[in-house]
């Protein structure tokens, strides 16, 4: 990214393990995205509407707030309503995906994560 040039790709990771937030991160990073990370729900409601990313990875099964509830308190926001959820989770069934996107996520990508599948969302999304 040259210097000044806004970002216009900032993608908010949340998720509750560690590893995956590093793996998503240098992914992204090598797609040129600014990454902020959450470690669960809740914190990802506290840092959407500061923030204001591009796109949202949302873990679905996480401690304090799961990704079900983060996506409606982020929906419900004005500041944050428009802003694209991918829910990223190993319990993408049929049933949990219409959950996902009842909740306002716009799709559900499986776990163990595909970094191809990830770099098409991300650029699907971010028009990259």
């Amino acid at each position: 990214m040259s210097k000044g040039q806004p970002y216009n790709r900032t993608v908010l990771v949340v998720d509750d393990s560690g590893d995956i937030r590093e793996l998503m991160r240098m992914m992204l990073q090598m797609k040129n995205c600014l990454v902020v990370e959450a470690v669960n729900g809740q914190e990802a409601v506290d840092l959407a509407p500061q923030v204001r990313p591009n796109l949202i990875l949302m873990d679905l099964s996480m401690p304090v707030l799961d990704g079900y509830e983060a996506t409606r308190r982020i929906k419900a926001q004005l500041k944050t309503q428009d802003i694209p959820i991918v829910a990223v989770s190993a319990f993408c069934d049929v049933e949990n995906r219409h959950k996902a996107v009842a909740a306002g996520c716009v799709e559900c990508v499986s776990k163990p994560i595909d970094f191809t599948v990830i770099g098409d969302v991300v650029s699907r999304y971010l028009q990259a």
